[in-house]
């Protein structure tokens, strides 16, 4: 090699490694010391140069990565004193210790051709690692400096590997396991050593405040540096004591509160806890109680109290409204969900405070002038002054000026003539029967505009309308419509539907992939599918897509249990008590198919049902029901034996109504005649077995908004029974019943409903003493009208034997007040009239008059099951005779 090339690659190194030192200051340090020994070099050319550059470089190159090098001149003083002629891994070891370094380099240079490598050793000072051999293949001199480098690289990965962290240990926890210190560190397993980090994960680890002292200490082991984190624990709660608590349970306070007994004490929880225990006794009406805690300290652990101050329970007794000067503040109040304490308070529930209803009493005061003509009105937050008497509740209220309703105009994209909004919108007929301007109703107009738009594909109409002020108090309003582009359905998709079948699903929803959007059929979705009863939640909603004229539709629903076992007892002067129960699935494999089977004992009936629905054949309109059941019944001048089986096909007319038709089969007899039996029943009996071929057909309207809690629209029902005639059979009758319900709501937790129902049995082709006993009507009872029995209007013959009615109706007038939603709880204030006669009047008695009775009924969807608890109360006379009250209820039992 010439003298220039040699010098060429001693500068380029030298520039190299300045560079290299420049770049690399900033380095963060590691504090490694690191003994760079001689290389030995096997070159066919003259590289003895080597021996001394090449460790040069070396140290250069780790010095620039903040390692620290032994010097050179005191690696050759502890190499004079030791008298060193050869290097092996024992006495490199030995050096390293000498040197006070923790890593030792050595190895040799070899040059063969063209072909340049380091074999080198990497060597733990204090034998807890084996060596590691590093070699490093070239090709050309010129990548002896490249090689250098990679050899400093791979040393000093390998060196900062072992200064990592190995394995994290926590030591010193009793009650607690480990994890709660270690899934709280942000130092994990690889991280490298850092003195800053781990003084912040002590302080993190102490401020869990389960501990009293935590500790770190690093533990050298073969795979590197373990992590010791010693802990010491704060006692354990031996015991929790609630002192002075009568109010609120002492389990209700133990379940809310964070601490346990046998955990460890943390004194962190503690002031939660005390708010929390604060809570309960709020909700109680304890608005001043006070609760602080003790800690006593034992050689075992420690007992924490709970001291608390009850103080006197507190009740709303004014709520005041400051500034009304128009309008009544007692009129205001009455918007408001807080009220004062009154007489019936305990059974209400009204007096108490609720401290997340003063937010929304200030948005109903506001509501309530808006509508009514106060659009500046202002509301101010709620004060709320605890007295020792009682609560004081201030609302501030700025009235502003009133405004009467102006002109009304139409503007934006508009389809139709503006009469054609005008019958769409109440405005205008509101402005006629009042005087002031209603924000309720606007909003509400703007909704129906914007859902009439839905209704012809404009999914995202945005109606919105402007209030214009003008000189005395008049205010003028304008709607304008943005109806936006038409959109289709693209695709139909389910969610949440894991039982039920896509199929059962999808035949309620009225909308279908590629149809023009429409929001009635969306809305009528959502009612049909709320109404099937297989979800506890169901919706059916819009999704954009990337197309504007395109939506999805998903429908969303939350499946619920539709099987139910149903239990019921019941007490009458004629049957005694009664026992009955049923299995029912309602949404059988997930078909949609209803099945059920009941079954009825008491000492004078005994019954058996199965039935069965398919409201869908094969996801048509079509409808079809079967039944079959067994009855045994006894009277007191004889028994009833029935046998027999039903079908019935059913197919929509329109929206709302459907029409039904079927056959009836029954095999009856009549035993056990008593030897003063009235001649009709004697009649009858001794034909034998008899046959009631019957075909029916019936009417049925339905426009209730939810099955399960119906709070408008009506039900009306119409059935005509055809027996006997051209059918066969022994039974001749023509059985006439109607039925009707009605819902109105009040507000969302109090409905009215009225039912009535009637009935008329009639001759077919014969006499009247041929229609079938069996047929007649009985009335009474919690199903009809409640505080009457069966008895007190049964049609009797002259000997007092009851064979029913040939002709019955009865009303029922309720007032639904649904009071504890979470509950399911309903208290039901009834009003019930009946009747049941016979039309003919030879040789029978029957109490043509009409018996009316009043009552409370409590109606609760527990977890046990539907309950009905109905206390009926007689207003009329039965023959004369005052009748005493009746108690009836009936359970059920939900799987």
């Amino acid at each position: 090699m010439s003298k220039q090339f040699r010098s060429c690659v001693v500068t380029i190194c030298t520039l190299l490694t300045l560079l290299f030192a420049v770049s690399a200051f900033a380095a963060p340090g590691n504090g490694i010391r690191v003994l760079v020994l001689p290389f030995s070099v096997n070159s066919g050319e003259d590289l003895s140069y080597l021996e001394d550059g090449l460790p040069e470089l070396i140290r250069e190159r780790l010095a620039t990565k903040n390692f620290s090098v032994v010097p050179d001149n005191e690696l050759e003083r502890i190499l004079a004193e030791n008298s060193i002629t050869e290097l092996n891994i024992s006495v490199v070891r030995d050096l390293s210790l000498l040197s006070n370094a923790d890593y030792a380099l050595y190895g040799s240079f070899t040059q063969v051709g063209e072909q340049l490598s380091i074999d080198a050793r990497l060597v733990e000072a204090y034998g807890l690692q084996p060596a590691k051999p590093i070699f490093i293949n070239k090709s050309g001199l010129i990548n002896v400096l490249p090689a250098v480098d990679e050899l400093v690289a791979q040393a000093s990965n390998e060196m900062l590997r072992k200064q990592s962290i190995s394995n994290i240990v926590i030591r010193g926890t009793k009650v607690l396991d480990p994890d709660v210190v270690l899934m709280r560190m942000r130092i994990q397993k690889g991280d490298a050593l850092d003195g800053k980090k781990i003084n912040e994960e002590i302080k993190r680890i102490y401020g869990l405040g389960y501990f009293s002292d935590v500790q770190v200490s690093v533990d050298k082991k073969r795979d590197g540096n373990e992590l010791v984190i010693t802990v010491v624990e704060k006692p354990r709660i031996n015991n929790i004591v609630i002192s002075g608590s009568d109010a609120v349970d002492e389990e209700d306070i133990l379940a809310a509160i964070s601490s346990k007994q046998g955990a460890v004490l943390n004194e962190k929880f503690l002031s939660d806890d005390i708010a929390r225990v604060r809570d309960l006794y709020r909700k109680e009406g304890y608005y001043l109680a006070e609760v602080d805690y003790k800690i006593e300290r034992g050689s075992t652990g420690a007992t924490l109290t709970f001291n608390v101050n009850e103080g006197e329970k507190l009740y709303i007794k004014d709520i005041a409204l400051e500034g009304t000067e128009v309008l009544d503040a007692d009129d205001v109040k009455t918007a408001l969900a807080l009220s004062e304490r009154g007489i019936f308070s305990w059974l209400t529930g009204s007096g108490v405070l609720r401290e997340d209803y003063l937010e929304r009493d200030v948005a109903a005061i506001a509501a309530y002038y808006l509508n009514r003509g106060f659009l500046d009105v202002r509301v101010g937050s709620a004060r709320v002054d605890y007295e020792e008497d009682g609560i004081v509740i201030t609302f501030p209220v700025s009235e502003g000026p009133r405004y009467k309703l102006g002109t009304i105009t139409f503007s934006g994209d508009l389809i139709e003539p503006d009469a054609t909004y005008f019958s769409i919108i109440g405005t205008d007929e509101w402005k006629e029967e009042e005087e002031y301007l209603n924000y309720t109703v606007l909003r509400e107009d703007s909704t129906k505009i914007g859902d009439w738009y839905a209704n012809y594909g404009y999914a995202y109409a945005d109606v919105d309308f402007g209030i214009q002020r003008q000189e005395d108090n008049i205010a003028n309003v304008a709607f304008k419509i943005d109806k936006k582009n038409k959109v289709y359905v693209r695709r139909v998709v389910m969610e949440g539907n894991t039982r039920t079948r896509d199929n059962v699903v999808r035949r309620a929803v009225e909308l279908t992939d590629g149809e023009l959007f429409n929001g009635n059929q969306l809305r009528e979705s959502n009612r049909k599918l709320n109404n099937l009863g297989y979800f506890s939640e169901a919706s059916v909603t819009l999704v954009p897509t990337d197309n504007p004229d395109e939506v999805d539709l998903k429908v969303k629903v939350k499946e619920k249990n539709t099987g139910s076992v149903m239990a019921g007892v019941g007490w009458s002067s004629y049957d005694g008590v009664g026992f009955s129960g049923s299995i029912k699935e309602d949404n059988l494999w997930g078909k949609g198919y209803k099945v059920a089977a009941t079954a009825s004992f008491s000492s004078k009936k005994t019954s058996y049902d199965f039935s069965f629905l398919n409201p869908s054949v094969y996801d048509s309109d079509l409808s079809f029901s079967g039944r079959t059941y067994i009855t045994k019944t006894e009277y007191d001048d004889y028994d009833y034996n029935k046998t027999g089986g039903k079908v019935s096909f059913g197919y929509p007319i329109g929206k709302w109504s459907r029409v039904y038709t079927g056959y009836r089969y029954d095999q009856y007899e009549i035993t056990g005649v008593e030897a003063d039996a009235s001649s009709l029943i004697r009649e009858q009996a001794d034909d034998g077995i008899r046959h009631a071929s019957v075909l029916h057909a019936s009417f049925s309207r339905n426009t209730m908004d939810n099955f399960q809690r119906p709070t408008s629209g009506n039900v009306v029902n119409f059935t005509v029974n055809y027996g006997g005639g051209f059918l066969q059979g022994t039974d001749d009758f023509i059985k006439l019943v109607g039925e009707a319900r009605q819902f109105y709501a009040l507000n969302d937790n109090n409905v009215l409903m009225a039912r009535a129902k009637g009935g008329m049995l009639l001759p077919n082709g014969g006499s009247h003493d041929d229609i079938p006993i069996v047929e007649r009507f009985w009335v009474g009872g919690i199903n009809s009208v409640r505080g009457y029995d069966i008895n007190d209007f049964a049609v009797r013959q002259a000997d007092g034997d009851k064979i029913g009615g040939t002709r019955m109706a009865f009303a029922n007038f309720e007032y639904q007040w649904y009071f504890e939603n979470d509950l399911g709880m309903t208290l039901v204030p009834f009003f019930d009239v009946g009747i049941n006669f016979d039309d003919k009047d030879d040789g029978l008695t029957s109490n043509k008059e009409w018996l009316y009775s009043t009552g409370l009924e409590l109606r609760w969807r527990s977890p046990m099951g539907d309950l009905r608890f109905a206390y009926g109360i007689p207003l009329a006379d039965v023959n004369g005779e005052k009748q005493d009250p009746r108690f009836e209820f009936a359970m059920g039992q939900a799987f």
